[in-house]
């Protein structure tokens, strides 16, 4: 109704959880994120700006051969992994829909972000890191549903985070992912 969005202060906060998935073959892995925004006067306060920062850390395992040769005269082989860090600060443009699906609040967004990456390499007992920023982008949906004061809400993303190390490549490490949150208005 208009008198309880009058009520609702401009400003809101939410953690939220999830899972992401690499475009790459490292892993999955838990997503944490962390977003303040304001809900602008425009678009009949249809339109929020958010800002996100985020972290997860997918990695992978396997096997190398080295070009040494074992007393055999087989190639020597050891285990090795490969975890990639990354922390991103994401700016996004989000445009809402109050109750456009009954109680629900559908919402889309996409904005740049700055994707910080950290690559560490374990094998034949050496470590080897490699950091760098990159910029970036991220397109995201989902819906929100009134509970409390905020809402709790289920959202998508899809996050293009390029990244040129000697241990990956020139490869996109973002990803999709699915998150929980709730976002408590101020």
């Amino acid at each position: 109704s208009p008198s309880a969005q009058a009520k609702e202060g401009p400003f809101f906060i939410a953690p939220k959880v999830g899972f992401i998935k690499t475009t790459t073959s490292l892993s999955g892995d838990l997503y944490l994120a962390a977003e303040v925004g304001y809900l602008t006067p425009l678009l009949k306060r249809r339109l929020a700006l958010v800002l996100e920062v985020n972290y997860h850390r997918p990695s992978m395992t396997g096997t190398l051969r080295g070009p040494q040769m074992d007393n055999l005269g087989q190639p020597v082989e050891r285990p090795y992994t490969l975890a990639e860090r990354e922390v991103a600060l994401q700016l996004s443009a989000v445009y809402r829909v109050p109750r456009g699906l009954g109680p629900l609040t559908p919402y889309v967004g996409a904005g740049p972000g700055l994707y910080l990456h950290r690559a560490t390499v374990e094998a034949f007992d050496t470590t080897a890191s490699e950091s760098r920023g990159a910029l970036g982008f991220q397109v995201l949906a989902g819906a929100e549903l009134p509970l409390g004061p905020g809402g709790a809400f289920l959202e998508a993303h899809y996050h293009f985070a390029p990244v040129d190390f000697l241990t990956t490549g020139d490869v996109n490490v973002g990803g999709v992912l699915a998150a929980v949150g709730y976002r408590l208005r101020l």
